[in-house]
């Protein structure tokens, strides 16, 4: 390709050179209609994908890490989550303006980047790299789910564990059982409009739970200058595998940008993703710091069971395991809408008189299950989530966005950016992806240890 058609091709596609060379240049993508959603709604869908199970497990992750910092490492796992939800949704409306599509899901994303590139290699395996990162966002979503699901049945127990018989494991194991129940239920639904409405009843239920589970955290004795301001190699990236997991909307980004009325409002200044990101991290740092100082060592996998199990302490477990309930088909809406139409083209075809119904509810059942049986044989929040967050959640945050961006962007940049600004971005890029890998590196390590050495540890 000669520089001129560089140029041109450049120029057409990115529609405003003086936008693009700022770096902060906002694809502009026509109005959507249909199954919508506004900005509003919007924020908190994303909010609830990040306030989950996995924001409890914080104060015992910054117990691994120390005060300090955790503190710190806190500022910075929220500002690398900004930085690559921020640039992936600017490389997939870029690519989906180009493309004539109105939105794009992450897999799809993927294999548009790499049909676009200039680079023979990617072109010719855009599949695989699209079968690779759906994988990776499946083994994600169905992780979290999975957490979700070991959420409720620890706190059922901790309620009621007294009154059952049997070990910690078997009740555990009883309990998930019974949320399975009611998780099918709310996992039946299919419009991105039923799951935000799901997504807000639930924000109520967890800021309730929260809100309560705070203030007894602030009542108790802060010890901060009693605590270590850090501890091991080991504990710090277990930390961080936990904390990227509590930033679990990154799979969400793409689903609730490609179902926004007026997608320009996602990148605004303040709009969607900054309003999203800036409440998650006050909140969760504020969560870290006020339950690890307040209960010290003493603090639990998931603070929800330092709090008394009677009175009002009590009811907030339950709004905090109702929150859960309906949270988890907004994590299992990423599989569905990534996977359901390939599955009912393919099913449809070889089973052509089964009834589309029956395969829709059939195909959510599945997942479903797999999310109780991955719960069941794993079932300790603080393997779980460290494991799944540090892989996968990585991987979606730190290491996918800033390689698509630089594939998508590489021939724009070339034409438009000086060669001073170019290299600024491959060097950010390069630095952000660095810091995943090693994190995916030495967390997996840590984890696979501490997975051996709790089942070499006998059963409560």
């Amino acid at each position: 390709m000669s520089e001129e058609e560089g140029r041109e091709r450049a120029v057409t596609a990115e529609g405003d050179a003086e936008s693009m060379n700022d770096g902060r240049a906002l694809v502009q993508t026509p109005a959507r209609s249909g199954d919508v959603i506004t900005p509003t709604r919007a924020v908190l869908t994303l909010s609830k994908s990040m306030f989950n199970a996995g924001c409890f497990s914080l104060p015992y992750a910054w117990k691994l890490g120390g005060l300090w910092v955790s503190f710190v490492m806190s500022f910075v796992i929220a500002g690398l989550n900004w930085y690559g939800n921020h640039i992936l949704v600017r490389a997939s409306q870029h690519l989906a303006k180009k493309s004539d599509r109105s939105a794009l899901d992450y897999g799809h994303f993927a294999k548009k980047v790499c049909d676009y590139s200039d680079i023979r290699f990617l072109r010719n395996n855009s599949k695989a790299v699209m079968y690779f990162v759906n994988v990776t966002i499946l083994f994600y979503q169905l992780g979290m789910c999975s957490v979700a699901i070991l959420f409720i049945s620890d706190n059922l127990v901790n309620l009621v564990g007294d009154h059952l018989g049997g070990t910690r494991h078997q009740q555990m194991i009883m309990m998930a059982t019974v949320s399975l129940f009611f998780i099918l239920l709310t996992n039946m639904f299919t419009e991105m409009r039923i799951v935000s409405f799901f997504a807000l009843v639930s924000s109520v239920f967890f800021v309730i739970g929260a809100a309560v589970i705070m203030q007894f955290t602030i009542q108790q004795p802060n010890q901060w200058d009693k605590l270590p301001a850090s501890t091991n190699f080991s504990g710090t990236i277990t930390m961080i595998g936990m904390s990227m997991y509590a930033f679990e909307g990154q799979t969400m980004i793409l689903p609730i940008e490609n179902k926004l009325d007026n997608p320009a409002a996602f990148l605004a200044p303040f709009g969607v993703l900054s309003t999203t990101m800036m409440i998650c991290t006050a909140f969760m740092t504020a969560l870290g710091f006020f339950g690890y100082t307040g209960f010290g060592d003493a603090i639990a996998p998931t603070i929800t069971t330092n709090v008394p199990k009677e009175g009002l302490y009590s009811t907030v477990n339950v709004f905090l395991m109702l929150q859960s309930l309906l949270g988890n088909s907004i994590a299992m809406y990423v599989v569905y809408d990534m996977f359901f139409n390939g599955f009912r083209r393919k099913f449809g075809a070889r089973f052509p008189n089964v009834p589309k119904w029956l395969s829709d509810k059939g195909f959510r059942v599945f997942w479903v299950l797999v999310t109780y049986l991955m719960a069941v044989l794993i079932p300790r929040l603080e393997i779980m989530i460290p494991l799944v967050g540090v892989t996968s959640g990585t991987l979606c945050a730190l290491i996918f966005p800033p390689f698509f961006e630089m594939i998508t962007f590489w021939t724009d940049w070339k034409v438009l950016l000086t060669h001073r600004q170019r290299m600024t971005k491959i060097f950010i890029n390069c630095v952000v992806m660095a810091i995943g890998f090693f994190a995916i590196i030495a967390g997996v390590y840590t984890n696979i240890s501490a997975i051996i050495n709790s089942f070499s540890q006998p059963e409560p």
